[in-house]
Formats: structure tokens, sequence, C-alpha cells
């Protein structure tokens, strides 16, 4: 009897462990599908992204919408906003949570110069947008797309003239620089610095400058540093060895009510930073161009190559 007994309440025993394993099992099952479905807190999050007109502006919007969709955000991008004034007035009015926007613009919009050094410049634009408009700067790039000097290849060349202080004032004199409309002031600030003065400046679309030249209008052109026309052209960028031009690095800024409501942004956009350089950013926009060139459309390219190119640093 004892050993019936014992067979029944190990026979017991065995089922509640069975039991016991199965609900453990199903609890563990539910806990996953519930994580991995669209339930995560970020996913109840809609965000607008927005950006400027030119192609680098449109790569690294781009890349914010992609990053924060990873994330698990459900994204609004609006690329190629409008200028500068134009997405500026769309954060600050709630049109849209975020933008990428630039150290020396955001020094500007401040009333601020620069300090010539990449870190105070992010801390003052930092700390004056917190203060002032209540937006947030995220982590900054290294990548520095300013202003530049540029010739032809072929026009430097024979003058031995790689930095802009070869550049002699009796010869400036004679020259005439094409300039974009946003470039003059900076280019104000170089001949200052520098101590030279150019004959004639003509102001256009930063793209046409480089034909103007090509056209003898002007001889030198002011362009932006990262832009993939200067080596497309046949031309090279004399060096600024007295750092006339001010520091643009990028960063997302977003409005501080969006930050405090997901503050996930920060930790999906921030490991993006380190990576963009001015050397990638030149190769991604020459990517883009070629892209364009064998008949892809331009927002079509904007996102084969952001999107490869996030996958090849493991950003996604």
């Amino acid at each position: 009897m004892r050993s019936i007994a014992l067979l029944v309440r190990l026979r017991a025993l065995l089922l509640l462990s069975v039991v016991g394993i199965s609900l453990m099992t199903l609890a563990a099952c539910g806990g996953t599908s519930s994580s991995g479905s669209g339930s995560s807190p970020n996913s109840q999050i809609t965000l607008t992204v927005g950006g400027k007109l030119d192609v680098e502006a449109q790569l690294l919007t781009k890349m914010y919408t992609l990053l924060l969709r990873h994330a698990g955000f459900k994204v609004i991008e609006k690329p190629a906003l409008g200028t500068n004034d134009v997405v500026f007035n769309a954060i600050t009015s709630g049109a849209i949570d975020l933008y990428p926007e630039f150290t020396a613009t955001g020094l500007q919009r401040l009333g601020l110069q620069t300090t010539h050094d990449p870190q105070k410049d992010y801390e003052l634009v930092k700390q004056g947008f917190e203060s002032k408009y209540k937006i947030v700067w995220l982590d900054v790039a290294p990548l520095n797309d300013t202003y530049g000097i540029c010739a032809p290849k072929m026009a430097a060349a024979p003058l031995q003239i790689t930095k802009l202080s070869q550049l002699p004032a009796a010869v400036a004199s004679q020259l005439t620089v094409a300039a974009p409309t946003d470039g003059q002031e900076p280019l104000q600030t170089m001949e200052s610095i520098y101590g030279v003065h150019f004959k004639k400046v003509i102001v256009m679309d930063e793209a046409l400058t480089f034909n103007a030249v090509k056209q003898n209008q002007a001889q030198l052109n002011v362009c932006y540093t990262t832009s993939a026309l200067i080596d497309q052209n046949g031309f090279v960028l004399l060096q600024d060895d007295k750092n006339a031009f001010p520091i643009y690095n990028p960063a997302p800024i977003v409005r501080e009510d969006t930050l405090k409501k997901a503050p996930a942004i920060a930790t999906a956009l921030n490991p993006l930073a380190p990576k963009l350089t001015t050397q990638v950013s030149i190769d991604l926009q020459r990517q883009v161009t070629q892209a364009v060139n064998s008949g892809t459309p331009r927002s079509q390219a904007i996102t084969q190559v952001a999107t490869n190119w996030l996958k090849s640093v493991g950003l996604l």
C-alpha cells in the first residue's frame, strides 16, 4: 500500500512540475512576442523630420529618418523643406520636430562670432539654443562643410598656390571672384584676415560659380568645402591656413518638448555623429551625383546612398 501511495504522490508531483514548466514557457513566449511587436514606446510616437535644400542636407535628413524608423519611431519626412530661415521657422513653430543644423549657422542665428574652436562653438550654440529657443543640440559631427576659395587646377599649379596665404595682394586685386549669396560675408572676412581685396565679386548659385570660372567670368570662386563639384570640375580647394572661414559642424537639433517626450531620439541619432567626416560627405555626395547622372531620380539616389552607407558602418 505504501508503494502505491508513494507512486501516486510522485505522479502528482511530476504533473505539477510539467504544468509549472509549461506556464513559465508560455509566459516567456508571451513576453518575447510583446517586446517584438509594435507595442514599444517608440512606436506610439510620430516625429516630423525636416531638412534644407542642398544634397548634403538631404542626405543628413534621410539618415536621421532611417535611424529613427529603425529605432521604432513613426517618421514623417520633409526633405528639402526650404532655406535656413524656412526650416528654422518650422522647428520653432512646431511644424517639424528636428532637422540637421550647422554650428556656424547656429552662431549666426544667435548673433555670435565663431571662436575658431569647434568644441567652444558647439557649446555656445548648445547653450544659446536651449536658453533662447528651447531647442536641444544632440552630438555634433567632425564633418566641416564650410566655405573655401577654389581655383582650376590648371591655373593654380603654374602659380604654385596651394594656400590662401600664398596669394599676393597685388594679384588678388586683379581677380574676380564668383560667390554664392551666403558666401559674400565670409569672403569679406577672408579678405580682412589675409590682407587682400579682390577686384570684383559676382553673385550666383554656388553650383554655377564653377562654370563662371570656366567661362572666364571670374578667376576664383567661393565654394562649399564638401562639394563634389570641386573634383568633378577639375578645381582645387586652396587651404585656409589662417582659419578665416567659420566652422560648420552638423548635429541634429530637436525641440525640447519633443525630446522630453521621446528621449530615445538621442539614443538613435548620437552614434551617427563620430562617423560623419568631411571625406564621408564628399564621397556620399559624389555617389548621389553619379547615380543621378545615370538616370536615377535624385530622391531615390539619396535614399539608396544613405541606406547603403548606414548599413556599411553598422548603424542599420
